[in-house]
């Protein structure tokens, strides 16, 4: 068996996943996958994992209203905690913002989110912790 050779900074092992997707929405069902796959291992219980993997399909869609090119995941997963990031080269023009319904139910959905446009690029980032894990 093959062990797991990154450790989070608390010594436990946790585990990274990187996807790149095409800027489609027909996308977003693998997404969604890898995003409550990377949740269970992280051992939040079903009604987190659904809230992460929203949280993440929110967050995607308005990154693929911002661009043409690909969007760069990363998912890492350790014991109570899930993180995603996700990147992309906006698309020229674009103002950078998610409306106001994306960002309320992102808000209600994940522990610490945030989504920027800086020098043309966006990015976003997300948590979701068990309740009860360590912050």
């Amino acid at each position: 068996m093959v062990e797991p050779v990154n450790r989070s900074p608390e010594g436990t092992f946790g585990d990274e996943l990187h996807l790149v997707v095409p800027p489609y929405a027909a996308y977003l069902r693998a997404v969604r996958l890898v995003a409550a796959d990377a949740a269970v291992r992280a051992g939040l219980d079903c009604e987190e994992v659904e809230d992460f993997r929203l949280a993440v399909d929110e967050l995607c869609q308005a990154l693929i209203r911002g661009t043409d090119h690909v969007i760069v995941l990363s998912f890492h997963s350790t014991d109570g905690n899930v993180n995603a990031r996700g990147a992309a080269r906006g698309r020229d023009g674009f103002a950078g913002n998610m409306n106001e319904l994306s960002e309320t139910i992102v808000a209600s959905l994940a522990d610490d989110y945030q989504f920027d446009c800086e020098g043309g690029d966006l990015a976003f980032s997300v948590s979701r912790r068990r309740a009860g894990a360590r912050r």
